[in-house]
């Protein structure tokens, strides 16, 4: 009897802590939303328009985006859960439709104007003012495929079922930045899993982690929004025609903070990088030991 109270409890103890950590991404992404979306409103604001207001919009409409990024994230789990990697296109959509709302707001856009996307190495963009659809190159994206391709081989399949960029291996991943081998990585727009059975993962638990990171990714686009001020004071005309019209600015800040992160918590703690835990969590819709 003893044993089982202890499992019990046990059990009442996981089922907690695991509800903590459901409410701590929750929060986490309205409050990345918000803030992001809030501070990209007061730096985009008309001078007129007091700081206040701006941000006030700028936060409770990035909360919103927050909320359906979430929900995004959430659907990815249905990528493992099911073994099926169809599932990865509806969280994909909403995922962007979460973050078009929160870009837009930090630009100071009328409220649900303006939508993107971004698929292989395009991004695509579409504006209900002027109901045009606008598709420039995504230099990391490039960049990526061309670092991912050394480590693995193209997945067309995965790819056009995914919307993203995969490349497949059938042995470990060894990477420098690791100590041993590795089942999957997200070279910021491109991923590699590998799907032989010393992975010890099935490829879509393995492609549900790593699509949380291809989010995480997108997400941290919205510091572009910060950008714009200094955009706009560029004189060089032909480098503004080329950046509206062709190519995305396509910066990878989320690098800094994540490998910032996975230098101080790698080994036992590694799931103490929140980035990793949110993939994980996500991915699993479990309890994560941190």
């Amino acid at each position: 009897m003893s044993r089982i109270a202890t499992i019990a409890l046990l059990l009442l103890f996981l089922n907690a802590s695991a509800q903590h950590q459901e409410r701590t991404v929750l929060v986490y992404n309205v409050a990345f939303g918000g803030f992001s979306a809030g501070i990209g409103s007061l730096i985009n604001k008309p001078k007129e328009v007091n700081w206040k207001k701006a941000f006030v919009r700028g936060f409770w409409q990035g909360s919103i985006g927050g909320l359906i990024n979430y929900s995004g994230k959430k659907v990815v789990y249905l990528v493992n859960k099911n073994q099926q990697d169809v599932y990865a296109w509806p969280a994909k959509l909403l995922h962007a439709a979460g973050y078009s709302i929160i870009e837009n707001a930090a630009a100071y856009a009328p409220f649900l104007q303006n939508w993107t996307i971004d698929a292989g190495l395009l991004r695509f963009d579409f504006s209900s003012a002027t109901k045009k659809i606008k598709a420039r190159l995504l230099p990391e994206a490039l960049v990526a495929t061309i670092i991912a391709a050394n480590y693995g081989k193209f997945d067309a399949g995965t790819s056009l079922r995914t919307g993203e960029i995969i490349f497949k291996n059938n042995n470990l991943l060894n990477l420098p930045t690791l100590s041993e081998g590795t089942s999957g990585v997200t070279f910021g727009r491109a991923i590699v899993y590998a799907y032989g059975p010393q992975s010890g993962y099935t490829k879509d638990r393995i492609l549900s982690h790593e699509l949380v990171h291809r989010f995480q990714y997108n997400e941290y686009q919205v510091f572009n929004t910060w950008l714009q001020p200094f955009y706009k004071k560029t004189n060089s005309t032909t480098l503004k025609k080329i950046f509206s019209r062709y190519v995305y600015a396509d910066i990878p800040f989320l690098f800094l903070p994540y490998y910032t992160l996975y230098r101080v918590r790698l080994g036992q703690h590694y799931y103490r990088n929140f980035y990793e835990f949110e993939a994980e969590r996500f991915s699993t819709n479990s309890y994560v030991p941190r």
